[in-house]
């Protein structure tokens, strides 16, 4: 995907054509801009006024700021986690916790999402734990299916040769199923 954001010029030129009444689709074709670009962006910018937030304006400086804001919190941080933070992970790793529940979990720490948690085992940040400590150390595999599959014994064919000659008891074969059916 190849896009460009909103500059501050391209925020001004809303803010003044907003002012001077034009529409939406208006705006987006001076700018040469998508109209929901355009519809998002005063949408997602806009600044609220008034007792309990009643009234929106649209500020080309302030939505500068708001888009800038979005945009560090988007970035992965290179921020270190302090040792207690590491510590909490470590001992609810080694409880059995998934990096799922402990990055969803309310806690008095800042906690790191559940790929970072992944990330910190791969780069070996958690000292003690290792990917075999997890829950599950792989993919789920099912039992085989046994559901209408017979063993009764050796093959058919793997029978011995003296059983074709029938001179011995038991070498007959016979129709020995009863029906379940009763004719009355």
């Amino acid at each position: 995907m190849n896009y460009n954001h909103l500059t501050i010029n391209e925020r001004c030129c809303i803010f003044q054509f907003k002012q001077s009444g034009m529409s939406i689709r208006q705006i987006a074709k001076a700018l040469k801009r998508n109209a929901s670009t355009i519809s998002r962006e005063i949408k997602r910018n806009s600044t609220e006024f008034g007792s309990r937030g009643r009234f929106k304006r649209y500020l080309p400086k302030a939505a500068q700021v708001k888009s800038e804001e979005r945009r560090e919190k988007c970035h992965r941080s290179n921020n270190e986690y302090s040792l207690e933070v590491k510590e909490y992970i470590m001992g609810k790793l080694l409880d059995h916790w998934s990096p799922e529940q402990i990055a969803h979990r309310e806690c008095e720490y800042n906690l790191p999402s559940t790929s970072t948690i992944y990330r910190m085992i791969h780069r070996d940040d958690l000292k003690r734990v290792k990917m075999e400590n997890l829950r599950r150390k792989g993919r789920f595999k099912r039992p085989a299916e046994t559901r209408g599959k017979f063993n009764a014994g050796p093959s058919i064919k793997k029978r011995p040769k003296s059983v074709y000659k029938r001179k011995e008891l038991g070498h007959w074969e016979a129709d020995t199923v009863e029906s379940g059916r009763i004719d009355h």
